[in-house]
């Protein structure tokens, strides 16, 4: 690797790097441990990701994607989000989520109870909005609130 890195850099154009990762300790090439020539290395010759591991990633984003919208569909339909505002979803989930975090920070096995919670959270909203007067169903049917005078 340090011949590489000798072949395309100077030596003078690597003391830079060689400083800011011996954390300030050597700009000589020379002076460096195998760790941290692999880590100047790996900063000017990034290793690529093979074909598969890019397509596990890629389907992995998917997946939190789709787990993401029954989340954000399902709040959306109770009323607890708003497409323009995510303040009020986001209070819901700090103070009432299974894990008290905002749904970005969820990870994909972790959403299984949130699913749950949210699904039960639709259903008594489709219970209470069948009843006359409720908050429900001024919000299903689209009525202003009345005054509470």
């Amino acid at each position: 690797m340090k011949k590489k890195l000798l072949n395309k850099f100077s030596k003078a154009a690597l003391e830079e790097s060689c400083w800011i990762k011996s954390k300030g300790r050597t700009g000589d090439i020379d002076e460096l441990d195998t760790a941290e020539i692999e880590l100047i290395y790996n900063m000017f010759f990034p290793k690529q990701p093979k074909a598969s591991e890019f397509i596990n990633q890629q389907q992995e984003k998917i997946r939190l994607r789709d787990l993401q919208a029954i989340i954000l569909k399902d709040a959306q339909y109770i009323g607890l989000h708003d497409p323009q505002d995510f303040a009020p979803l986001n209070n819901f989930m700090i103070k009432r989520s299974p894990l008290k975090k905002v749904l970005p920070f969820y990870k994909i096995d972790e959403f299984d109870e949130l699913i749950k919670q949210f699904k039960s959270l639709r259903s008594k909203y489709e219970k209470e909005a069948k009843v006359p007067y409720t908050k429900a169903w001024y919000h299903k049917n689209k009525f202003p609130k009345p005054s509470s005078n």
